[in-house]
């Protein structure tokens, strides 16, 4: 496999440098992710050398997601102060060998989870941690008119357009009723919060799609949910328990040390709704695998149950809303 894609890989960057690129050192990267293959390569080329990864479109699974959007915000992030691996080249059209993908710069570091399940903590993950704050704020103080390649959306109205997309989502991918969402879809669009302001929302802010190398954070990655949208609603998304660095970092003081940077308070209420919205969204997504899995459109394994991963979800779901003070 490393050949067949060696070869082809190599012709795209040739025409994309405007001189022959050999490719070497290509390996595929260990990942839990589903919805990109990364692989890693080292590019040269006459004046150039540089390792390089290469993130590959998956079949079909838990997201219907394209790689432009995806391969230009960080191309747009670059220099901004938001730490991303600088993008280099895409295949939106999957020419070079069948399948879309798009290269970037390899930035050091690792994407794993397990440090996070540490009963007693760890001071680099913290460390870590804080600097997602204040990384996350950065992205979110980023002028959206620079990001004209993501759907527009307004105070107003970037509440029920997220909405709009996960319950159509939700009513197509579903395979059978699941009265717990139909509910929180209810309570949600009947408390639709408006937004303090419009900005760029990466959608997966978590552990697990950030590079870090000790406690340095080097890279947010995996931008493929990302739009325009309330910035609430990342800050509802990085804390979940599947991910949560609360061991090492409790979320207040995640949440101070972001509030510090962005000049603004987070309204817990706000929060609060989007913590429900983003059960919802996880629902979904898993919801889309296991429908995926059902039609014959992925063989991956991974999603053949990933339906049950729901009913913790409307757990949660259900959890949140009973401490809502106007439930």
């Amino acid at each position: 496999m490393n050949e067949v894609r060696a070869e082809p890989l190599a012709a795209f960057l040739s025409e994309q440098v405007g001189s022959a690129v050999t490719v070497g050192e290509l390996q595929r990267i260990s990942s839990v992710g589903n919805a990109r293959e990364p692989w890693l390569f080292r590019a040269s080329w006459d004046g150039g050398d540089e390792r390089c990864v290469m993130l590959v479109k998956a079949e079909a699974g838990q997201l219907e997601t394209t790689l432009g959007p995806e391969f230009s915000t960080i191309a747009a992030l670059d220099g901004s102060g938001v730490p991303v691996p600088p993008a280099r080249w895409l295949d939106e059209a999957g020419a070079a060998f069948g399948s879309a993908f798009f290269v970037t710069a390899w930035v050091p570091g690792t994407a794993d989870t397990r440090v996070l399940r540490k009963p007693e903590g760890d001071t680099a993950i913290a460390a870590v941690a804080r600097q997602l704050a204040v990384a996350a704020a950065r992205l979110h103080a980023q002028d959206p008119a620079r990001f004209g390649h993501l759907t527009p959306t307004s105070p107003e109205t970037a509440a029920s357009d997220q909405l709009d997309h996960w319950e159509e989502l939700f009513r197509r991918q579903r395979l059978e009723p699941h009265p717990g969402l139909v509910y929180a879809l209810r309570w949600l669009r009947e408390r639709l919060p408006r937004a303090a302001r419009v900005s760029v929302v990466h959608g997966d802010l978590r552990f697990g799609n950030l590079l870090y190398d000790g406690d340095r954070l080097t890279a947010l990655v995996d931008w493929e949910m990302v739009h325009l949208g309330d910035p609430v609603e990342d800050l509802g998304w990085v804390y979940r328990s599947l991910w949560s660095p609360a061991r090492s970092l409790p979320f207040e003081e995640f949440l101070a040390v972001y509030a510090e940077e962005a000049g603004r308070p987070v309204d817990r209420e706000h929060l609060r709704w989007y913590e429900v919205f983003n059960e919802v969204k996880h629902s979904v997504i898993s919801l889309t695998g296991t429908r995926s899995f059902a039609d014959r459109a992925t063989t991956s394994l991974r999603h053949a149950d990933r339906s049950a991963t729901v009913p913790p979800f409307v757990r949660r779901i259900l959890e949140l809303i009973m401490q809502a003070p106007s439930c």
